[in-house]
């Protein structure tokens, strides 16, 4: 029988139980196990037969790939956020200042 704090798991066909941190939930838990178990799914079909070792770490070098590609593109949006952000805060800054510039002579 589990305790609340851990989870089963079933990955490459062979059952895991793991324990829960404090920061995670048994559905985060499962829907890494259910992601694992399809890249190891996909390896191994685009590797042809293989030991459990190597198709888990082919599965594990994909999965990391995709996890540096979205590294990489959440690096690039937030640097596109911030320079939009900077022109944006310039941009206002232009308009106050035009603002400030005419207001005295409006009185």
């Amino acid at each position: 029988m589990m305790s609340e704090s851990s989870i089963a798991v079933t990955i490459h066909g062979r059952t895991f139980t793991f324990a829960l941190g404090p920061d995670q939930s048994a559905e985060q838990v499962q829907q890494a196990a259910q992601l694992l178990d399809e890249k190891m799914r996909q390896a191994r079909e685009n590797k042809g037969a293989q030991a459990p070792l190597q198709t888990a770490v082919l599965a594990s070098m994909n999965l990391v790939d995709e996890l540096l590609k979205l590294q990489a593109e959440y690096e690039s949006a937030e640097s596109d956020i911030e320079q939009r952000t900077s022109r944006l805060s310039a941009s206002i800054n232009r308009v106050f200042e035009t603002i400030e510039t005419v207001e005295p002579n409006a009185s």
